[in-house]
């Protein structure tokens, strides 16, 4: 099964807004969420999910290392590994491979888990490896229902481990409701 993460902004207008779209991604079965150090501490946005969180992995999309001093990161890296119990990814460019991002969830001597290819269609993963690591294919949020649940089948058929997109308000409904005709939720909610 493809798996969907969710890459969050990187500026909070309403910290309660902030957090309730968190814990309402993780309910709706997002196996990621995604932010970048680019807005506010991402280390501290990551330190208040993983206190309102139990399953969904949290990541951090670092944009330089240089900015994050290896003994630093390190250590923070550690804590919030301990704070959210395991789920913590960190991701860095990938100067091999343009577009790529290599992500690891343990220490700088670990290799990496993972690759995030920034793609526009699931062809462009034929040169995914095909190992062990996990394949992300970073997305645009289709225009409908239906075009979502025929890039899910493409990215899946095409080897991916999951999908990620940016936050915007259709992205909760299309995870609640990812077929086109499924709408028991309007059933179940107007009787």
């Amino acid at each position: 099964m493809l798996h969907v993460a969710v890459r969050l902004p990187a500026t909070i207008d309403d910290v309660g807004e902030y957090l309730a779209d968190v814990t309402a991604l993780e309910a709706a079965g997002a196996a990621a969420i995604w932010v970048d150090d680019t807005g506010l501490e991402p280390w501290v946005l990551l330190g208040a999910m993983a206190g309102i969180t139990q399953r969904v992995r949290l990541g951090c999309m670092l944009t330089s290392t240089g900015t994050w001093p290896s003994e630093t990161l390190e250590s923070t890296v550690t804590t919030l590994q301990k704070l959210s119990r395991g789920r913590l990814m960190v991701g860095v460019s990938s100067p091999g491979q343009a577009g790529s991002k290599v992500f690891a969830t343990g220490s700088k001597k670990e290799p990496p888990d993972g690759l995030i290819f920034e793609v526009e269609s699931a062809d462009q993963l034929s040169g995914a490896p095909d190992s062990h690591i996990e394949v992300w294919a970073a997305i645009a949020v289709p225009p409908d229902r239906a075009g979502w649940a025929e890039a899910l089948t493409a990215y899946e058929a095409a080897g991916a481990t999951g999908v990620i997109v940016s936050w915007n308000a259709r992205v909760l409904d299309l995870l609640r409701n990812p077929e086109p005709d499924d709408r028991t939720d309007l059933l179940i909610s107007t009787g």
